[in-house]
């Protein structure tokens, strides 16, 4: 297509161009013979020739115009159509993020009421060891009248120091997890809000 504009203007400016030079020739021809009907003649038909090639270049100047124009809307529409791509692009990125980081901080929230659990059960669990503890001093202030209290005392705390140390590790494995939440959700933000517009 754009060859075949080409082709078209310019065989209107090669037309333009040969009618002018003959113009001109012919009026050269009419001073060397310098008669009326010649001067007439070559006058006539460079103002015909004048007219007409003005006509084909101005023709061919709007064509060229219509052009340009009609590829610059092509070129501007590919751009809009580029632009709403990448802008659905963008939007489903952001939506699909939001949705991450939604899910992310649901469960940074069960984890949370997870610690909270932990650190109840091991409030719990101390009060209980600083009551067999207690227990075991009484005890001991009685050793000979008291000796089975005491060993079954020493069995409770033993359950008991099991039970802290377990709740001990249960809480520093969840406070390790929210930990690992918190940074992997501040990692998709920050992708988040360094992605390109």
């Amino acid at each position: 297509m754009t060859h075949s504009r080409r082709a078209s203007r310019s065989t209107r400016v090669v037309t333009a161009t040969v009618l002018l030079v003959i113009a001109v020739v012919g009026a050269a021809a009419a001073i060397v013979v310098s008669t009326i009907p010649a001067l007439v003649a070559a006058t006539s038909y460079a103002v015909v020739a004048g007219i007409v090639s003005t006509r084909l270049l101005a023709n061919d100047l709007a064509t060229v115009r219509r052009d340009w124009a009609r590829d610059r809307a092509q070129i501007a529409d590919r751009n809009r159509v580029q632009a709403i791509s990448r802008s659905k692009e963008h939007t489903a990125f952001a939506e699909q993020m939001a949705s991450r980081i939604k899910h992310k901080d649901a469960q940074l929230e069960s984890l949370r009421d997870s610690l909270v659990t932990a650190e109840i059960d091991l409030a719990k669990m101390r009060e209980r060891v600083s009551e067999e503890r207690a227990r075991i001093d009484a005890l001991t202030s009685d050793l000979d009248s008291a000796q089975s209290d005491i060993e079954s005392a020493r069995n409770d705390l033993m359950k008991a120091t099991d039970a802290l140390a377990a709740s001990e590790a249960a809480e520093i494995q969840a406070r390790a997890e929210v930990v690992a939440w918190e940074q992997s959700v501040t990692e998709e933000q920050r992708r988040v809000h360094q992605r390109p517009a």
